[in-house]
């Protein structure tokens, strides 16, 4: 039995497998007493390893391994990026300075397609990465995701005041500073998508926090495109799966 943690900017996610099957997924902060409470204590005896991905500091990795050393002895063991796994190889020069979930969404992806594809992963930021049909990554994108420029614009404009409440996908002009702020956000997402769409002639693979709305999104922008999106919300954690099981 395996535990799998993807640790984002924003929040922990996890995994519990067995032989290839989920038994339990949850998420939380890092901070939160109640992270792994759908863990139990059977589950924990029969662990037999912890794997993380993660694009966290040093000092929120140590948080982390104390917090998991709580429930069990097993070592918490980090996968990083790679120059290459199996056929798949990174584009970056030093592919250390890759984001780890990145990688391990490439990873899960290519195991899964086996050919060219498009990578989407809507979290905190925004990842857009190309593999092409010899398993070669050939670069992408990172723009903000949803609710870092819901906060930007929060945090940065004293004078644009709304709440949450008022959040819609709409993409008309808005008439108010929320319809304004989250219709905007929504507006640059389908612009997003219409662009991928206009560019991908090959799957395009969508996880994270907000796939489904970059899905939507993309499938509005391209309804008749032959290849489909596909969500695959657990990506990060299927990547993370096959290097850890190297």
């Amino acid at each position: 039995m395996k535990l799998l943690i993807d640790a984002g900017n924003t929040r922990i996610k996890w995994q519990l497998r067995d032989k290839g099957q989920v038994l339990r997924s949850g998420a939380g902060l890092l901070e939160s007493e109640q992270l792994f409470d759908d863990i139990s204590p059977a589950h924990w005896r029969k662990l037999s390893s912890v794997a993380v991905s993660t694009v966290r500091s040093e000092a929120a990795r140590h948080e982390l391994e104390s917090t998991i050393a709580i429930h069990t002895r097993q070592p918490v063991r980090f996968f990083w990026t790679r120059e290459a796994f199996g056929s798949l190889t990174c584009a970056y020069e030093d592919a250390s300075t890759m984001g780890a979930d990145r990688w391990h969404a490439l990873v899960g992806a290519w195991d899964l397609i086996g050919g060219a594809c498009v990578v989407v992963d809507a979290g905190s930021a925004i990842t857009v990465d190309w593999i092409d049909d010899k398993g070669r990554h050939t670069g992408g994108y990172i723009l903000p995701g949803r609710d870092m420029m819901v906060a930007s614009l929060r945090q940065s404009t004293a004078r644009v005041l709304f709440d949450d409440s008022q959040a819609a996908l709409d993409t008309t002009p808005g008439r108010s500073t929320a319809e304004c702020v989250f219709h905007g956000v929504s507006w640059l997402i389908q612009a997003l998508a219409s662009e991928l769409g206009r560019q991908a002639a090959i799957p395009v693979l969508v996880t994270g926090g907000d796939g489904p709305l970059i899905k939507k999104a993309l499938d509005n922008a391209v309804p008749d495109s032959v290849p489909v999106s596909r969500l695959c919300p657990g990506l990060v954690f299927d990547g993370l799966a096959l290097v850890e099981a190297e």
